[in-house]
């Protein structure tokens, strides 16, 4: 079945003497599949700690990750340079961070902690600036505001409305010992200041926070008239900000400089970082250490041989299927890098088990193109096509577009096939940027107009029929390969529940499709014959015998016996022999086979409301400008016609731009999203269901990603 299982894994231990410990990790982090299998717990082993250097190392790390960050560093972005590295011991990683460390470290936290004093004194001065202005319509020296032996003075803002009963407050409460001042400031509030006898401070205070007022702050060391404050503040803050962008300048030009170094010396430490790590997973004895670990079954020559050539001939390697790898396995995946996007789409919805098929290598192609049939357009499909070549060729070149855009380069191979698809679809529909005067359909039925211009009153129903059909077929496609799964592993019991459902779903399928989906009392006619459903064949000729499906020598009523109720009275014999699962089991097939067919007509409604929202901008929207289209033949298919009837009278092939442009921007974004989602349910709830588990373990292996270095380690223990 094209390869679609998952590759088998075995476990593979290695005991080698314990120098060369750092060879054998050498060797699994080049190897690339090896994922570790945790056995501490199982055995008393010696507990081995940290190294003085490993230490050192896990501290430059932190070191270099903090001057990364202050200089903003993307290490994610590939310089499109990679400095070679000798990594064949830890001390010449570290060597190599630290004379990068040494070089811009210590200036680069001066200037940091120099930005930071001037970004807090610029706060402060725009506080003393703020108070300042708020302060000058009074003319008050804030070196008066605060607290004297005697009295208490503040300041600060009341809505206006208070302001008599405020002085009322005071009046009565001071017995008329007090100095007001106010002036008003715009949206409906004052600045005020009050003085007060120390005495009446406490009580003054609770008046004024009852009032709503907002109290200034004032800081010590600021003494004068407002306006000469805030003079000094805004040179203040003019001197400052030249410093701080002086300061940023220099920080920018390290970084420039520094870039390349500094990613390397923190991927050097980075992946020293990961190798110190995985020591934790191996086991010393006085004279040796011991791994364990998952490998996929076929690689263990590859890993023999790299082993060897790190260490000698006294590593012992070993390789068993154990008894707990039915149950504890990791699933390993390989498929071709370019079908990357649809297995992140299988890992999404769920690991596979030992016991699923893969599903990644089919749904490569079934998505783009049901994708292709909802948002069918050849201009918005091309517009894909290109950005997943964008994509594709900033991946190759080692950019990254962040964490939004990130997504786009992920599923690069997977955008360009849904943009050929949408181009395809939009080919056979007739639709270019939305219009339909541009392209002739290569499937005339689905045309928009006939031949003399009127709507043609049979395209929803064609593309409705398209759309079921396209359901049966990949919903049939998940019950056989449910069944074949079944059968690869020997369980012919429970196999009988998918080949009974297969026979009952085609035989509902061709009963509804070939003799009649209005009257259903034709299913149980004993006269007459039946016609043989073949898939999108028969779109537009009706059913029944249209003299596109073939006779079958049989009666409707003996068929809808055979192919309807016999397979439904052994599906669910069947069902009840597994008890209550096969119960669920019969209950979701009988039920699902309705609803899960009809849920395909998401397409046909989806692509309608796509035509549809296309057609208002160009109802809407006056053709200014309208750009007009050659006739084109190619291989005697007309692509482009001389001309199109249209309202009864003929046009020349044209695409108004206005409408185009407003509608590509507007409905190609929505709509695309929309039409993934629902592209994306479609394979999950309808098709997956039928045979897909998703309940395996991930494979995680120890890699040593580099996109800043290239170790140039020769790795034999005989040569060092």
């Amino acid at each position: 079945m094209l390869n679609m299982r998952p590759e088998s894994t075995l476990v593979a231990k290695v005991v080698s003497h314990r120098d060369l410990e750092r060879q054998v990790i050498l060797a699994l982090g080049q190897f690339s599949q090896f994922e570790f299998i945790d056995v501490r717990l199982q055995a008393e082993f010696i507990e081995v700690k940290k190294s003085e250097i490993e230490e050192e190392v896990l501290d430059a790390h932190e070191r270099l990750s903090r001057v990364v960050a202050l200089l903003g560093i993307d290490l994610r972005k590939s310089s499109g340079q990679r400095i070679e590295l000798d990594d064949s011991t830890l001390e010449k990683s570290l060597d190599f961070a630290l004379s990068v460390l040494n070089a811009v470290e210590t200036e680069v936290l001066e200037y940091d902690e120099h930005a930071a004093t001037d970004v807090a004194e610029i706060e402060r001065h725009m506080s003393i600036r703020d108070v300042a202005e708020s302060l000058r319509p009074l003319g008050l020296d804030m070196s008066l505001i605060g607290t004297t032996e005697y009295t208490f003075t503040t300041a600060g803002i009341l809505p206006s409305g208070r302001l008599s009963l405020l002085k009322w407050s005071l009046r009565e409460i001071t017995e008329n010992a007090f100095a007001f001042r106010s002036r008003p400031l715009e949206r409906g509030v004052s600045v005020i200041s009050v003085s007060v006898a120390l005495e009446n401070k406490g009580t003054v205070q609770r008046i004024l926070s009852a009032m709503g007022f907002e109290e200034v702050d004032v800081f010590e060391d600021v003494s004068g008239r407002p306006e000469e404050i805030a003079a000094h503040s805004i040179r203040k803050i003019g001197e400052l900000e030249a410093d701080l962008k002086r300061l940023r300048k220099r920080k920018a030009f390290i970084a420039k400089e520094w870039r390349m170094k500094i990613s390397a010396a923190w991927e050097a430490l980075d992946v020293e970082k990961s190798r110190i790590n995985v020591k934790n997973y191996l086991v010393y004895t006085p004279q040796s250490v011991k791994v364990w670990g998952w490998i996929p079954a076929g690689s263990e020559q590859r890993l023999t041989t790299l082993l060897r050539e790190r260490t000698d001939e006294t590593v012992q390697i070993s390789f068993e299927h154990p008894d707990f790898a039915e149950l504890e396995s990791p699933t390993c995946l390989i498929n071709p890098k370019i079908m990357e996007p649809a297995e992140e789409m299988v890992k999404a919805y769920g690991t596979p088990s030992r016991h699923d098929l893969d599903p990644t290598k089919i749904l490569f192609f079934t998505f783009p193109v049901i994708f292709g049939l909802i948002f069918a357009d050849v201009g918005q499909g091309f517009l894909i096509l290109l950005i997943g070549l964008a994509a594709w060729r900033a991946k190759q070149k080692g950019q990254e577009w962040g964490d939004m855009l990130g997504y786009l380069q992920a599923g690069a191979t997977g955008l360009i096939m849904m943009g050929l698809c949408s181009m395809f679809g939009g080919f056979l529909f007739g639709s270019f940027f939305g219009s339909h005067t541009v392209i002739e359909p290569l499937w005339p039925i689905f045309a928009q107009t006939l031949g003399n211009g009127d709507p043609n009153p049979w395209r929803q129903a064609h593309m409705l029929k398209l759309s079921i059909e396209i359901g049966v077929v990949q919903i049939s496609l998940g019950i056989v390969l449910n069944l074949y799964n079944r059968l690869h592993h020997r369980d012919f019991r429970r196999a009988i529940v998918p080949f009974s459902f297969l026979w009952l779903y085609l035989g509902f399928v061709n009963l509804l499709l070939s003799v009649s989906y209005n009257n259903i009392s034709q299913w149980f006619s004993s006269t007459g014959h039946v016609n043989l459903w073949i898939p999108f064949a028969g779109i537009g000729f009706g059913s029944g015998d249209n003299g596109i499906y073939p006779p079958l020598p049989i009666t409707p009523m003996m068929f809808t016996i055979v192919a309807l109720f016999l397979p439904l009275v052994i599906m669910g014999a069947a069902s009840l022999l597994s008890g209550v699962d096969g119960l669920v089991e019969f209950m979701e097939y009988s039920l699902g086979m309705v609803s899960h067919t009809v849920s395909y007509a998401r397409i046909f409604a989806l692509n309608t409301v796509h035509i549809i929202l296309s057609g208002v901008f160009f109802d809407l929207l006056p053709g200014i400008i309208n750009i007009p289209f050659p006739a084109l033949t190619i291989f005697g298919i007309v692509i482009i016609p001389e001309f199109f009837m249209h309202d009864g009278h003929s046009v020349a092939p044209h695409l108004p731009l206005l409408g185009a442009i407003i509608g590509t921007m507007i409905v190609g974004m929505l709509e695309g999203l929309l039409a993934f989602m629902h592209t994306l349910r479609l394979h999950y709830v309808e098709w997956f269901s039928k045979f897909y588990h998703g309940d395996g373990i991930a494979f995680k292996p120890f890699v040593t990603k580099r996109i800043h270095t290239v170790s140039i380690t020769s790795g034999s223990a005989r040569s060092n």
